[in-house]
């Protein structure tokens, strides 16, 4: 077996030969999606919070559409009933 310090590694190919390799839009999902897939605007803020507490700098992309979401849900909350 070797010494306790010793690591097994397991011999295999990175794919497996009946896998088909594919992008992320042929596995996204289309049309309605139900809203728990979607992050609350609490969440978005959360995100955000953390990640400058931590000092982290979050992708320009992943930042913006946080910062919307978050804008977003804050500005649902305050629209009047039927609007």
């Amino acid at each position: 077996m070797g010494s306790p310090t010793e690591f097994w590694t397991l011999s295999s190919s990175e794919f497996h030969s009946a896998a088909d390799a594919c992008s992320l839009s042929d596995v996204l999902e289309t049309g309605e999606v139900p809203q728990r897939y979607f992050l609350s605007g609490t969440a978005c803020r959360g995100i955000l919070r953390r990640a400058e507490k931590r000092g982290r700098e979050l992708p320009s992309a992943l930042s913006r559409a946080l910062r919307q979401a978050a804008d977003g849900a804050s500005e649902q909350t305050r629209l009047p009933a039927g609007s």
